[in-house]
């Protein structure tokens, strides 16, 4: 009988080391997702077919529901900042000239082209001093056009200026990729 004393207290000690408390983690993962869609919402906008411009021209996207500007619609769960940069391809030969690709620059030049994006409204081109130049061919940061906050969808517009003289009459095409940050 000399041990039972002994095993009680070992059990007694045992018990007060199975007090416990607790805490929960709570998380929730920053969900970015966008969407490019026609003015009207009725599809993802994947063109815009300019067709043929002089030398040095400018055209800009049209407004109104049915215009080619851009429904920018921000579906993620945090604000993000909007970005974009764009790369021209040599054209396949052509019967005019030497095909030579095109350059973004922050004027239009010797086969440099100048494309300008800002935000407007669905009723109004933003102002001159609200577009910015993408003069990049790769994405720097430096051009974020518009900041969204989490479910906001804006108008996004885009000003193509051609080339001032160019290397070959053939058809360019110039891709422009939108990114999408968090500040």
């Amino acid at each position: 009988m000399k041990y039972l004393p002994i095993i009680i207290i070992i059990l007694i000690l045992g018990v007060a080391a199975l007090a416990q408390e607790s805490f929960t983690i709570t998380v929730t993962v920053n969900y970015i997702d966008f969407s490019l869609r026609k003015a009207d919402d009725s599809a993802p906008y994947d063109s815009w077919e300019i067709g043929n411009l002089d030398a040095d021209e400018t055209t800009e996207m049209s407004v109104s529901t049915s215009g080619t500007h851009i429904l920018v619609d921000n579906q993620s769960n945090v604000a993000l900042d909007f970005d974009a940069y764009s790369t021209s391809a040599t054209p396949t030969s052509c019967e005019f000239g030497t095909a030579t690709a095109w350059s973004p620059g922050a004027a239009s030049g010797a086969d440099i082209y100048l494309l300008e994006m800002g935000k407007g409204t669905v009723s109004a081109v933003p102002d001159v001093a609200d577009y910015h130049t993408m003069d990049g061919g790769d994405l720097t940061g430096s051009n974020n056009f518009y900041s969204a906050i989490a479910g906001d969808a804006f108008r996004l517009y885009s000003k193509l200026t051609a080339p001032t003289t160019v290397s070959d009459g053939c058809e360019h095409s110039i891709t422009v990729y939108v990114v999408a940050t968090t500040p």
